[in-house]
C-alpha cells in the first residue's frame, strides 16, 4: 500500500450549525466548516463530529462534506482516535481512517477509495489541522 497525499484541511468549530448527520457513533460534539487544498481536492468543507468520550483517549466519527472549487461534492465518513498525554493538554493528536464517496464523474477515482487523516485538534482555539491521504494499493512485482 502506499498513501497519496490528497490535501490539507482546516476546520473550525461553529456554534449553532446544523449537523450533517442525524446520527452517529457516540455523542454529537458539533459542527462546523472550513477549508481543503490539495494536489488533487480543493475546495469549502463541512463537517459534523460525533465522539465515544474518554480520560486520555476519544473514539470519534466525523462526517464530512467537500465541495470542491470546480463543483463536485465528495462526501466521506471516518472512524478514528483522539488522543492525548495528559488531562490538562489542550492539543489532541487525531488520526483516523476515511470512506469517500462521490456522484460526480470528475472524482469517480475517489468513488469508494479509502484514505485517511491525521493532525491536531487545539481545544482552545476550536480549530483543527489535518493532512488527508488517499490509500492506493501497491502492485505485486511480475514474476521473471
Amino acid at each position: 500500500m502506499t498513501l497519496e497525499h490528497l490535501f490539507d484541511a482546516v476546520l473550525q468549530y461553529q456554534p449553532g450549525v446544523a449537523p450533517l448527520a442525524g446520527e452517529g457513533e457516540g455523542v454529537l460534539v458539533g459542527s462546523g466548516d472550513g477549508t481543503v487544498a490539495g494536489p488533487r481536492v480543493s475546495g469549502a468543507i463541512r463537517w459534523t463530529l460525533f465522539e465515544r468520550p474518554g480520560e486520555l483517549v476519544c473514539a470519534m466519527s466525523p462526517t464530512l462534506r467537500i465541495e470542491t472549487n470546480d463543483g463536485a461534492e465528495i462526501r466521506a465518513d471516518g472512524r478514528g482516535f483522539a488522543a492525548w498525554d495528559r488531562a490538562d493538554q489542550r492539543e489532541w493528536r487525531v488520526a483516523a481512517t476515511l470512506r469517500f464517496r462521490t456522484d460526480d464523474a470528475r472524482y469517480a477515482w475517489l468513488d469508494g477509495a479509502l484514505g485517511l487523516w491525521e493532525g491536531e485538534f487545539d481545544a482552545d482555539q476550536h480549530r483543527a489541522r489535518y493532512r488527508a491521504y488517499l490509500q492506493r494499493p501497491t502492485r505485486p512485482k511480475e514474476a521473471k
